[in-house]
């Protein structure tokens, strides 16, 4: 009986260590500028994003919010009539790292052949938005 407890105790403990924070903390987290391999995008505490530079189709800024852990993400491309959203999975989000993978894409930024879930995308942080 002990090494069950003991079994099943080696399998919870990592997976509550594991656990991400609340959606007001991870949003806290979130807010400032995050370095990728191509873009700086920052992330400002009124909901709001900025990408720089600009991607295909002059898509640079937009709104985000995080609802159960997962960050949404909308905006308009150039000349379109209705916007195109994200849904990322958070992975990991600490004061320096932000791992997540899109697990949902629609409207007209849908790059054509996009396989979901994606890639594990990892950016790190360039500066935290102070509070002002």
């Amino acid at each position: 009986m002990m090494a069950r407890a003991c079994l099943v105790a080696a399998f919870l403990i990592p997976a509550i260590a594991l656990a991400l924070p609340d959606d007001a903390t991870l949003s806290r987290l979130l807010a400032g500028t995050w370095q990728s391999p191509r873009h700086q995008t920052q992330y400002r505490a009124d909901g709001t994003w900025v990408l720089d530079p600009p991607d295909e189709g002059d898509n640079t800024r937009g709104k985000w919010r995080i609802e159960h852990g997962r960050l949404i993400e909308t905006w308009r491309l150039t000349d379109e009539t209705e916007d195109s959203s994200s849904v990322e999975e958070i992975i990991e989000l600490t004061e320096k790292i932000f791992k997540s993978r899109i697990i949902l894409q629609e409207g007209p930024g849908k790059p054509e052949g996009q396989i979901l879930p994606s890639e594990i995308f990892t950016v790190t942080r360039v500066a935290k938005q102070s509070d002002k």
